[in-house]
């Protein structure tokens, strides 16, 4: 598998049936995008510390976001800059029709599935330094979705006892 089919390859005849606008951010081909994002973090310890280890940005309100997609050997990379400041690098690959995410020290893998043009992920295996943790422990999934022609995600994450890790949500503009 190549990059080029990433989630092709993970949503099989679902892709088709995609938004034009993720169809086009999620097609394998390089490339930067640019819009903004809210992001709120959990204020325990607990949260801070899991939100740290993945690089996951501070608290903002209506910051910009940078996206940039690149190919690898695996699949993608994607690099996120908030708010000019805060680099959050993962990379993507498929493993068993699963999408896996490396987000430092995390390993997450998400079954993807579409619905009325929207992406939904859901995790359903979880990893940190390559030790499995209890799947019930944890609540993350993500909804991506066009609205106005643009690209809007929604990530949630909690932590059973702890509460939200992170939430974040945003609209890109996609160039056609």
């Amino acid at each position: 598998m190549t990059a080029e089919t990433l989630f092709p390859s993970v949503l099989g005849a679902d892709f088709a049936a995609l938004d034009p606008c993720l169809r086009r951010v999620h097609s394998g081909q390089p490339c930067k995008l640019h819009g903004s994002v809210t992001v709120e973090r959990g204020t325990g310890w607990a949260s801070r510390v899991l939100g740290s280890l993945a690089s996951l940005p501070s608290a903002m309100k209506d910051a910009t976001i940078e996206v940039k997609i690149e190919r690898t050997n695996r699949g993608e990379r994607w690099i996120r800059v908030f708010a000019g400041q805060h680099r959050m690098t993962s990379t993507l690959h498929e493993d068993r029709e699963l999408l896996v995410e490396q987000l430092g020290p995390a390993a997450l893998k998400f079954r993807l599935s579409v619905r009325a043009g929207e992406m939904r992920w859901v995790l359903e295996h979880i990893s940190m330094f390559g030790i499995a943790l209890p799947l019930g422990w944890f609540r993350i999934a993500a909804t991506i979705n066009s609205r106005d022609g643009r690209y809007h995600f929604l990530v949630d994450s909690h932590l059973r006892g702890v509460g939200r890790i992170a939430r974040y949500e945003g609209l890109i503009d996609v160039d056609d």
